[in-house]
């Protein structure tokens, strides 16, 4: 009986211990360039980027833990913020033992951030939910379960490499390149002059014209490919296992087989290569 009550004196003082740690605030300028970079690294967070004219970055920052009942571990958790050569450099850093709970744990972790708008974008993240709006620089998202949403960003280099999560854009152009696991991607109203894409199990949604002479590789395991050809044409090499190739508007089959099919669309000089073992095709032209 002695040791149980040392023991629940223990946790219950492990829980008073516990409460506030974690919380972090920021709201501060930071100087970049108008054309820098922004790195961000960090897990788990709500982040809103949007791109403005402006001379330099506000950064905001609101984690807020609430726990009621019994907690304990610890949660030593900073945000470091950094000018570094005309960029800026925001990196979460976290250490100490898993914070377990019998009862109520909850973290709200919302990031802001506004730069001018033809900064470039390095984002390293773990969960999350990314908002990113009229950011005008070249783009990277490294990201392993988090979801994007890019709104009115011109830049003209776009990466993404997911492991679980989806992307979503409503414009695009130059370069884009895909690598992702179990990833949905969705662009609509681009102009992508190259395009690289590798994805295992996730659906490749892109509405795009092709630039003459340009180069566009996209392979899927298991999902769907689907084009959107809003202008331009060129020549198409379908490789497929047992996926099915569907076509609209006017394709012309050159070569079709078990396991390759050829199409050409008037009108352009572009190379589009597909690969598809089990995934499906969909090509329209408007």
């Amino acid at each position: 009986m002695k040791n149980l009550i040392l023991t629940l004196f223990a946790v219950i003082f492990a829980s008073n211990l516990f409460a506030g740690e974690g919380d972090f605030h920021l709201d501060k300028e930071y100087k970049i360039d108008k054309a820098g970079l922004l790195d961000l690294r960090t897990s788990d967070a709500k982040v809103f980027i949007t791109g403005s004219v402006r001379g330099t970055a506000h950064v905001k920052i609101d984690r807020t833990i609430t726990a009621k009942g019994w907690t304990w571990g610890s949660d030593d958790f900073k945000v470091e913020v950094k000018e570094e050569n005309g960029n800026l450099i925001v990196q979460e850093r976290q250490k100490g033992d898993h914070v377990a709970a019998i009862g109520y744990y909850m973290e709200v972790y919302r990031i802001e951030i506004e730069i001018p708008e033809g900064v470039s974008l390095k984002v390293r993240g773990d969960d999350g939910d990314y908002y990113i709006k009229n950011v005008n620089g070249a783009i990277s998202l490294r990201m392993d379960d988090a979801d994007a949403e890019l709104a009115g960003c011109k830049g003209d280099h776009f990466e993404f490499r997911l492991d679980d999560g989806d992307i979503h854009m409503d414009q695009g152009r130059g370069s884009l390149e895909i690598v992702g696991d179990d990833a949905d991607v969705e662009i609509y109203k681009a102009n992508f002059t190259s395009i690289r894409a590798d994805v295992d199990d996730g659906d490749l949604v892109i509405e795009t014209s092709l630039a003459n002479n340009g180069d566009y590789n996209i392979a899927s395991q298991d999902g769907l490919i689907s084009l959107n050809i809003t202008g331009g044409g060129g020549e198409f090499e379908i490789r497929h296992d047992d996926g099915r190739v569907i076509t609209d508007g006017g394709f012309k089959t050159l070569e079709e087989g078990e396991h390759e099919t050829r199409l050409a669309l008037a009108n352009g000089t572009a190379k589009v290569n597909l690969k598809a073992d089990d995934a499906r095709v969909k090509l329209r032209a408007q």
